[in-house]
Parts: structure tokens; C-alpha cells; sequence
């Protein structure tokens, strides 16, 4: 068996199988994209693919076109499972420049999500285990797209990884973002409503809705501690019940009038199972203050083509809805849920793939909603919103669950990398 060869897996393990490197002498590079449609499509800050050759099967995943994404790309493709909504494959088709020796050639790019590959073959893992020296299969390499995010996204917190720097290239070096689809962020963005009010939606917008601000009702909820703040693996049970109800996910902490939300990373292996990528972002906010936008119904009968009376008024723009999960599915918004262990429950969009919600039964009216869905004008950080937690990556021991050999080593030093750079910033913040 070659060694070129990776085993994926996404969280309910339909699409376990191995698939072959691209052809190519040295290690596979993965860039961190913080594209807006990357961030909308999956609901996280940035993600990772690596190139490979063309799967052997693509058995129970569903295909969404990304429609006008980057001007060099004539079309892409995601691929996510239909059961648990990892994102597993992306294809694209590059558009050829009068240059190219052959302008009717065709060649496809296959690429796989860098947070399903949980292993190499076996004998690069025998090898592994032998503490041969030879250089990387992969590796992460820089940031890329970063300026659609504004304030730079995941890449302020993550500049080098293990022994090197990582390369920040704004939209250099990857496939830009079409005029079109930039007017179409910025029309998101400017449209996100007043200061009270913040807009998410996924990529496809089958799933909208927005955030207001802290208030009586966001008191209410109980809550354990998360592991982003108390370890779960080094900490008293009882203190992790937190015994005295604070409300920690309302910022600034103890204020009578709180304006923010607290947001921070996650390194588990669920979440990234589910997501397909290393690190997941979650922004833990109160269900009251969570209004779905239902779908616009069709109407009962199309219009006659000619008609002498007056032109009916417009329909309405629907009434945002509290968030309710069977109020949602009655309404046809296509929000599907994956028990991703009992009692904890994940949300994703059907159509596009983007992780949404996070809940358990434990703290039903407190969700954590996926940062890489929101629109604030500030940048995709949501400051004026967030408070980021940069004491902790949650679930940080958990980089190279799962994972073996070199796959599991290049996620610890991501995921460490990660820790380090979110305690630099926030030293960085306080000194200046």
C-alpha cells in the first residue's frame, strides 16, 4: 500500500475511505482560506483542503455549486455528508488563459477537507513509529483570502505554526473573489441591520436569521461551565456545574447591562468531524435572542400573463421567528439535525452544507452558533459583538484524537499554534 494514500472519515463514518494524494514529490501543502464563501459554506472562521486524485466513491454526499466564486474557477463543487453535514471533497474546474497550450483542455482539481484524514497508509505509519526522518507528507502552509474578512479573521490569531511563519497573502496566491460575488458581501454587510441587531445566514441563505443583544430574557438560561473555560479534564465536576449561576456567556462579566457575547475556538474531535476542518468557531448566545426568518412562501397559483386589475402589493418580508427547531421544520426551513452523541445535537443547512447550531439537552435554552455565519460591518471576528476567549483553544487535547502518526502531529502543533497565538494577541491587546 503506498504511503501516498490517506484514510478520511467524516463523524458518522458514511464517507470512511481511502483516497490517493495528488501526484506530486513533496508534501502537500493546505492553505487556511478565509474566504466569505468559505466561511459561509461551512460556518467556520477558515478552512483546509488538500489535492488529491479523484475519489472512488462519493456515496451519501450531497453536492452544492458554488455559483460565481473566484474568477480563475469556472465552476466548484462542495461535497458534504448528508448524515452528519461534514464537508468531505471540493472540485473545481480552473479556467485556462489564452496561454495554455491546449485552451480546450479540461482538467478537474480534486481536493479533500484536511480534518477527515485521520491517518496515512501503513507503511508510512511503520515508518512513522520507527521516528524515521523524512519530510512531511503535509503541512499547513499560510493564510489565504483574508481580506474579505476585514480584521483578518483566524489569521490574528494564528501567524506561525511549530518552526515556521506562516505567509498571510491577503488574496494573493489563491483564486480572488469575483466582483460580483464582493458586491454581493458588501450589500450582505451594509444590509445587516442597526446596532442591535446582527445578520447570519449560510451560503445558499436557506438559513437566515439574526442576533440581538443581551437582555433581561439572557439571564435566564443555566449553565455548566464550557470546557473553553474550565477544563473538563483537569476540573472539579461540581465547579464545572458552576454552582453559583454565573452567566458566562454575557460580557463584559458581572455588568449590569451587558452588550457581547462570549465566542471562543474548539479543537474537538467531534467538531471537527462534523465540520471537516481543525478548528471550529462557536459564539454562545441565549435561543431568546435567536429570530429565524422563514422561508418566503410561492404563491398558490401563477400570475395570469395579462390582467386588467391593479397589480397586487408586494408580499411581505416574513416576521423573523424565535428560535424553535419544530417550529422551524413545519415552516420548511431546511435545518437539519445530527445527534452527534447522546443528548447533543447539531444543526446544519441541508443545502449548502454550513454548520449552524450546537445544543444539548443539559442547557437547552443556550446554543452556540457558528461564528463564520455572521455579517458584522467590523469584520468577520464580530468584535462589536464577540468577546473572544483567548486563555484556552476548548477541547485542545483532543487536536490528535482520533488520528495517528504525522496526521495527528500536524494537528497538535495547528491547534498549539492556535493557543499560543490567541494568548499573544490578547497580551498584545492589554499592552497597547
Amino acid at each position: 500500500m503506498s504511503h501516498d494514500q490517506l484514510l478520511i472519515s467524516c463523524h458518522c463514518g458514511a464517507a470512511r475511505q481511502t483516497v490517493m494524494r495528488s501526484a506530486q514529490s513533496g508534501p502537500s501543502d493546505a492553505n487556511l482560506c478565509h474566504c466569505y464563501a468559505c466561511r459561509h459554506s461551512t460556518g467556520l472562521l477558515c478552512i483546509s483542503y488538500v489535492s488529491i486524485q479523484p475519489p472512488l466513491s462519493l456515496s451519501g454526499l450531497v453536492s452544492h455549486t458554488d455559483e460565481t466564486t473566484r474568477t480563475s474557477i469556472a465552476t466548484l463543487h462542495r461535497y458534504f455528508c448528508e448524515t452528519c453535514g461534514c464537508h468531505v471533497f471540493r472540485r473545481w474546474t480552473p479556467l485556462f488563459s489564452s496561454e495554455a497550450k491546449d485552451e480546450d483542455a479540461e482538467v478537474e482539481v480534486w481536493e479533500v477537507a484536511t480534518g477527515i484524514i485521520v491517518g496515512l497508509a501503513e507503511v508510512r505509519q511503520a515508518a512513522d513509529e520507527r521516528n524515521e526522518e523524512w519530510k512531511p507528507l503535509l503541512k499547513f502552509a499560510g493564510h489565504v483570502n483574508t481580506a474579505s474578512t476585514r480584521d483578518g479573521g483566524l489569521s490574528s490569531f494564528l501567524s506561525h505554526i511549530e518552526t515556521y511563519r506562516f505567509e498571510v497573502r491577503g488574496d494573493q496566491g489563491a483564486p480572488s473573489i469575483t466582483p460580483l460575488l464582493a458586491a454581493q458581501q458588501e450589500s450582505d454587510i451594509q444590509g445587516a441591520g442597526g446596532n442591535d441587531v446582527l445578520e447570519a445566514h449560510c451560503y445558499c441563505k436557506a438559513i437566515r436569521f439574526h442576533i440581538t443583544r443581551p437582555d433581561a430574557s439572557s439571564r435566564l438560561p443555566h449553565s455548566g461551565f464550557p470546557d473553553l473555560t474550565i477544563p473538563f479534564a483537569t476540573s472539579p465536576r461540581e465547579l464545572i456545574a458552576n454552582p453559583h449561576d454565573e452567566k458566562w456567556w454575557l460580557l463584559p462579566p458581572g455588568h449590569a447591562n451587558p452588550s457581547k457575547y462570549l465566542a471562543g475556538t474548539c479543537a474537538c474531535r467531534s467538531c471537527r468531524l462534523t465540520s471537516g476542518f481543525e478548528i471550529q468557531t462557536w459564539a454562545f448566545v441565549p435561543r431568546s435572542n435567536i429570530f429565524f426568518f422563514p422561508p418566503a412562501s410561492p404563491p398558490s397559483h401563477p400570475p395570469p400573463s395579462i390582467s386588467l386589475s391593479p397589480s397586487p402589493a408586494p408580499a411581505a418580508t416574513p416576521k423573523p421567528i424565535p428560535l424553535d427547531f419544530a417550529t422551524l421544520r413545519n415552516q420548511g426551513v431546511p435545518l437539519k439535525t445530527y445527534d452527534s452523541s447522546p443528548g447533543v445535537q447539531r444543526e446544519f443547512c441541508a443545502r449548502c452544507g454550513a454548520t449552524v447550531f450546537w445544543h444539548d439537552r443539559w442547557r437547552p435554552d443556550l446554543a452556540d452558533v457558528s461564528v463564520g455565519l455572521l455579517d458584522a460591518p467590523e469584520g468577520a471576528r464580530a468584535e462589536s459583538w464577540l468577546e473572544w476567549w483567548c486563555g484556552r483553544v476548548s477541547f485542545e487535547e483532543e487536536a490528535g484524537n482520533g488520528r495517528t502518526g504525522e496526521v495527528a502531529r500536524m494537528a497538535k502543533g495547528l491547534v498549539g499554534s492556535l493557543a499560543e497565538g490567541l494568548r499573544r494577541w490578547e497580551g498584545e491587546r492589554a499592552g497597547g
